[in-house]
């Protein structure tokens, strides 16, 4: 049983309760993890154009936040239950508060990537203290009434998160997209020191530090690869050995984990149908969906001109869904088998991802966005909550919270991924269709690889600007068009791996008639569980 080592003093008139201060607290810094996600999508062009960044630079943007979350999110709930949740959680908010303020004012791209490893590893400690938090306050329905506004303050995150990114942007600059965290995480660390009480957990095991840091090379070398191959190719030196860590890492990961008492993935879970079905859904969603999102406001503003706040006014479609369509996730997860119910939600997205396929042209802005766009966000929100209740009901009762842990996971690697495999093919298509349509103007043939990467990266002015004046028009329309090229190539690969992903699921899961009802997110060991509703974020 947790042991309470707080104060525990009594309220009085005039201040916020604990459980309230604790609501506050956890709602408030949890609403910025997704928000993160989606404003960096808007500002990414900005970030270019004021760092001078490449194509690998604006990857690591996304990857080094997403990369170090994964790695630690099963970590942290282990650690809070040894050394307190409520240091865990101040712990947490502490650095991804500093790690805002030095990604805020980076002034190179490598010190806004470093910046955002460093969130992510505060982002991983806050969200695996903020459930045990909540948990330890509420009580019966009072617990669901908690659990509501932080399932809305998720989901609210992700669908403003947009607009809010558009209007930070062209309003204050992609700086203050960091920055306005700062405030806000030193308010919520006041606060939690003030009201919120410490509790722990006498029988947590170990921290499985050596799983740990083998997952993290293993999954850090694979998205390095997948990001340097469209510059240095696949048979480069660089790219083999990344490779080669990658597939020593997935082999020294399984025996590590096989052999600790308390690993960071129990690996027999693996050996449950059902659970992989579930696994398969967290990363397909995060690849086909997360992916197509990061990518659309960047494609917006290369190829139309959108302003940010017209980019993420064109991105709102995606997310606004994951604020309604989860109620009708809940009704359907009482009615239907819940794996049945994952595979409908990713059939949705490969439906939505292929309208968008078959609806985006060349000429086409935001209009053309909006059908696709909501029937992938609807399916989307359809069924993250319900991938954590099948996951969980699918492992012993003693590994429920691990299942959850491993779901939550599997949501941050597809992010990264996702990001860096599409972007992968992206690069490639780009690159290739701009040597189609360039390949009779002066100055482009010798220099089209070095072009295509500042294509990518979004630097098409600066691109233009090295060539002779005659072909500057010219190559700029056929960067914009290249740039749609790897738009439609990676819409139909999202597509196409979400079907598969719809298909597998369905086939892995349809012995379990399991699922439904409660959805789930680790927090604490990997042995509790505590039930939670989440929005369609990858949380």
């Amino acid at each position: 049983m947790d042991t309470d080592t707080g104060a525990g003093a009594p309220h009085r008139p005039g201040r916020l309760s604990v459980p309230t201060a604790t609501l506050i607290a956890v709602s408030v810094t949890t609403f910025m993890l997704p928000l993160d996600y989606t404003i960096v999508s808007v500002a990414l062009h900005d970030i270019q154009e004021s760092l001078h960044t490449g194509y690998a630079g604006l990857q690591w943007v996304v990857n080094g936040y997403t990369l170090t979350f994964a790695a630690l999110l099963m970590a942290g709930g282990t650690l809070g239950d040894r050394y307190g949740r409520k240091r865990l959680f101040m712990s947490g908010t502490g650095v991804f508060t500093l790690a805002s303020l030095l990604a805020g004012l980076a002034g190179s791209a490598l010190v806004l990537n470093l910046a955002r490893g460093v969130q992510g590893v505060g982002a991983a400690l806050m969200f695996a203290a903020a459930v045990p938090l909540l948990t330890q306050e509420f009580q019966g329905r009072a617990r669901a009434r908690a659990f509501a506004v932080f399932g809305v303050a998720v989901g609210t995150g992700a669908g403003l998160g947009p607009l809010l990114g558009g209007l930070i942007v062209s309003g204050l600059g992609w700086r203050w997209a960091f920055l306005l965290n700062v405030p806000v995480g030193a308010a919520m660390l006041l606060l939690t020191r003030a009201r919120v009480r410490e509790s722990r957990d006498p029988r947590a095991g170990r921290v499985d530090w050596t799983g740990m840091a083998v997952f993290t090379a293993g999954s850090g070398a694979l998205v390095y690869a997948l990001i340097a191959a469209p510059d240095s190719g696949w048979s480069s030196l660089p790219v083999l050995l990344a490779l080669a860590v990658t597939a020593v890492s997935c082999v020294a990961f399984a025996v590590v984990e096989r052999r600790h008492s308390y690993p960071m993935f129990d690996l027999e879970l693996f050996r449950r149908p059902a659970f992989v079905g579930a696994s398969i859904a967290a990363l397909v969603l995060s690849v086909s969906y997360w992916g197509i999102f990061l990518y659309t406001p960047l494609y917006l503003q290369i190829s139309h001109g959108y302003s940010p706040l017209e980019a993420g006014l064109a991105a709102l479609p995606f997310a606004l869904p994951g604020l309604f369509v989860p109620r009708l996730g809940e009704y359907l997860a009482h009615r239907m088998r819940g794996g049945a119910l994952l595979a409908l939600g990713q059939a949705l997205v490969a439906a939505g991802t292929l309208w968008l396929f078959l609806s985006v042209s060349a000429g086409s802005g935001w209009p053309a966005i909006v059908g696709g766009a909501l029937v992938s966000g609807a399916g989307t929100g359809l069924i993250n909550g319900e991938m954590t209740n099948v996951a969980m009901s699918a492992a012993p009762d003693n590994r429920a919270g691990m299942a959850s842990g491993i779901n939550a996971t599997m949501r941050q690697i597809g992010v990264a991924l996702g990001f860096a495999g599409l972007g992968s093919v992206l690069a490639a298509r780009v690159i290739a269709r701009l040597g189609d349509l360039s390949s009779g103007e002066p100055g482009v043939a010798g220099h089209l690889h070095d072009l295509g990467k500042q294509v990518v990266a979004g630097n098409i002015g600066s691109a233009a600007d090295r060539l002779p004046p005659a072909s500057r028009e010219a190559f700029v329309h056929a960067s914009r068009n290249s740039f749609y090229s790897g738009l439609h190539l990676i819409l139909a690969v999202a597509a196409a791996v979400a079907l598969a992903g719809a298909v597998a699921t369905y086939v892995l899961t349809r012995h379990d008639g399991r699922g439904g009802g409660t959805t789930v997110v680790a927090g604490g060991s990997a042995d509790s569980t505590e039930a939670v509703p989440t929005a369609g974020v990858p949380l």
